[in-house]
């Protein structure tokens, strides 16, 4: 999860950066759901919250796993809840088959 972050970041490109990369990447992704339609109208200041959110979720929870019980808790529901909702707004997950 901390590595998807640093890539994102590291990579140099200018929309993680300015936490537009939303904007496109609901359009570009390659088995769009409907969800993902509706999630690529949103405004882009909502797409921008939900970068800033994504980053706080990649690269700042991790370390919250080596806390208390309750905390490791509360970080693995907020990562099971983060990836249903990357399923449900686009199938990362497709064959060439």
């Amino acid at each position: 999860m901390f590595e998807s972050g640093c890539v994102k970041l590291l990579s140099g490109d200018l929309s993680w950066h300015n936490l537009t990369a939303l904007t496109v990447h609901y359009e570009t992704q390659p088995l769009p759901t409907w969800l993902g339609w509706y999630a690529h109208h949103l405004p882009v200041w909502a797409q921008k919250t939900s970068t800033a959110v994504m980053f706080g979720i990649e690269l700042g929870l991790p370390f919250v796993i080596f806390a208390p019980r309750r905390l490791r808790q509360f970080a693995g529901l907020t990562f099971i809840a983060f990836q249903v909702l990357i399923l449900l707004s686009g199938n990362t997950v497709f064959s060439t088959c």
